[in-house]
């Protein structure tokens, strides 16, 4: 097949969050024999790894991102057509170059990678004929109703509730649009389907290698606990703010030469201000590699209140022998079976409680860690997803 994947940025194999789903779908369908494209936003740092990757594609086309302009986004709340959340995507450049791909290079399927780059299949008046696939990693509408429930009356909600205006409406249209929706967890298949029965909703889970990720040496671990994410996405940037403010206090105090380390690119100036107050909170910014920040750490948290989907930090981290501690939201898609693979904690004091718990507790610590390697290496390989990815736009590409 001739496959086309749009991207909100150049995948690589240092990438986090979402964007590591992308680069593994994209090589290993080349593995397989596919041809394939890629159309993505450019970034400053991507020069490193677009030689790379140009040369395992049929073509590659890179377009500016988008800037935001002040003031844009209050404006975007009430006079544009398209909803905020898409609109920090949204680049006439990006619609031309799609729609010159396709015509130019005849895919079969169009493969959208997140809701923010669907836009771009959905009225684009230079998109000739083609097989449309959306992979929703959030959706924008689920994830707005589950933050303006969490956030009751506050200005934040205030935010949501404006951000949600008109959203729905645009964003299923769109769904409706593709020949297929291809989502990462089973309870965000329901989030969809709960808004619109109709649409044809496949499950196709995030994965991890676990031979990239593996337990390292146990003298080497250190009284740290991590956390990885990409931090220009709101729900990773609450969820850092929430454990410093209600559940960090509690174990600082008992655990005088206990770090939290903050691994990955983009934070902020208020989750920058935590680390200056307290030299104890590490920020790391972007990293060659977070294992070795995994093989330092005795507990990964991932204490995510907000957003939708799969956090395949999570599956890195039980891969690399790191025990989990996960709200249930952050868990979603992964069979966390309580104090056997992994902990849920919803609220600080549970979660301080269980982090005090596995950390004065060696050998559980050891044997939730390899019950949950064993987990993630037979139910989450990436192999197991590209076939199923496969079978999806197989189906699609022949109109089944």
């Amino acid at each position: 097949m001739k496959v086309l994947f749009l991207s909100s940025r150049i995948p690589h194999e240092r990438i986090v969050s979402g964007h590591m789903i992308v680069y593994q779908r994209i090589t290993r369908l080349v593995r397989r024999g596919h041809q394939v494209g890629l159309a993505a936003f450019s970034c400053e740092d991507d020069a490193d790894h677009v030689a790379k990757l140009r040369d395992s594609l049929l073509e590659l086309e890179m377009i500016p991102a988008p800037e935001t302009k002040p003031g844009r986004r209050l404006l975007d709340y009430f006079f544009s057509r398209v909803p905020p959340r898409f609109a920090d995507l949204y680049s006439p450049a990006m619609f031309k170059c799609v729609g010159d791909m396709v015509e130019r290079t005849r895919y079969d399927v169009v493969v959208a990678e997140f809701g923010g780059m669907g836009q771009y299949l959905h009225m684009n008046p230079y998109l000739s004929a083609v097989r449309k696939v959306i992979s929703v990693h959030q959706c924008h509408t689920v994830a707005g109703r589950k933050a303006l429930d969490l956030l009751g009356f506050s200005p934040r909600a205030l935010r949501e509730w404006l951000a949600l205006k008109g959203l729905q409406r645009y964003e299923f249209d769109m769904y409706r649009n593709a020949d297929r929706i291809l989502v990462l967890t089973a309870e965000e298949r329901f989030g969809v389907l709960s808004y619109a029965p109709d649409l044809r909703v496949t499950v196709i889970p995030s994965g991890v290698d676990t031979d990239h990720f593996k337990p390292g040496d146990p003298a080497a671990k250190e009284q740290a606990l991590v956390f990885t994410g990409y931090y220009t996405d709101e729900p990773n940037r609450d969820a850092v703010m929430w454990f410093c403010r209600y559940v960090w206090p509690r174990l600082k105090v008992k655990y005088p030469d206990l770090t939290f380390c903050i691994v990955g690119p983009g934070p902020r100036p208020d989750m920058l201000e935590l680390a200056r107050k307290d030299p104890r909170i590490i920020i790391t910014g972007e990293v060659d590699s977070i294992r070795p920040y995994l093989a330092r750490a005795r507990i990964f948290v991932c204490p995510n209140r907000l957003g939708t989907g799969m956090r395949g930090k999570i599956l890195q981290a039980m891969a690399a022998g790191v025990p989990v501690v996960s709200t249930t939201l952050g868990a979603e898609g992964i069979s966390i079976q309580q104090g056997e693979n992994g902990f849920l904690a919803d609220k600080p004091l549970i979660m301080a409680q269980t982090i005090d718990l596995l950390l004065g507790d060696p050998v559980l610590q050891a044997n939730v860690a390899r019950r949950a390697r064993e987990m993630v290496a037979e139910r989450f390989s990436w192999d197991r997803g590209i076939d199923l990815l496969e079978t999806v736009l197989s189906e699609v590409v022949e109109g089944r």
